[in-house]
């Protein structure tokens, strides 16, 4: 592998969102930016990282909380118990949940963060032994860019990496 190091092939325009960024919107970003993952900023300093597989993780959560739990009510006469027995009940406490949930809710707060001067070959291997996608490029906590799988792909379709 030819020895690169993190800045020369760092994506530097990063998409990013907010922590307080609402489950909903943050959907539609997935969508309109056309990725799987963001970095969560809090000002200027990451604090987490939230994809897609994120959410599908919390509305299994939530499916499995709604089919345990059941609605209840006080009138005159007492508390009642209405449990939720249809997938259609089940699924409107499961949407109004995720309505409320931001992204902070749902985030990974451990980072694999490199330094820019971090070679592509110990980006890799981070990558391989934590199971993970993208690695963040910062810097005191700041980001500077992201490195991908997409991009390994990239730089090997290109001729710019070697197999060992």
């Amino acid at each position: 592998m030819i020895d690169l190091i993190a800045t020369e092939v760092m994506r530097r325009a990063v998409q990013t969102v907010p922590a307080s960024m609402p489950l909903p919107e943050l959907e539609r970003a997935f969508v309109e930016e056309r990725v799987s993952g963001f970095p969560v900023l809090e000002g200027d300093q990451v604090v987490g990282v939230v994809s897609r597989s994120d959410i599908v993780r919390q509305m299994d959560l939530e499916r499995q909380t709604a089919q345990r739990t059941s609605d209840f009510y006080r009138d005159d006469t007492g508390f009642h118990e209405v449990p939720l027995e249809t997938i259609t009940q089940r699924a409107d406490r499961i949407g109004e949940r995720m309505e409320q949930l931001t992204v902070r809710d749902v985030m990974h707060r451990q980072l694999f963060a490199v330094s820019p001067e971090q070679t592509l070959r110990v980006i890799a291997e981070t990558m391989v032994d934590n199971h993970i996608h993208r690695v963040l490029v910062t810097r005191e906590g700041k980001l500077l860019g992201v490195i991908s799988t997409t991009d390994f792909v990239r730089l090997y379709a290109h001729g710019r990496l070697k197999p060992a």
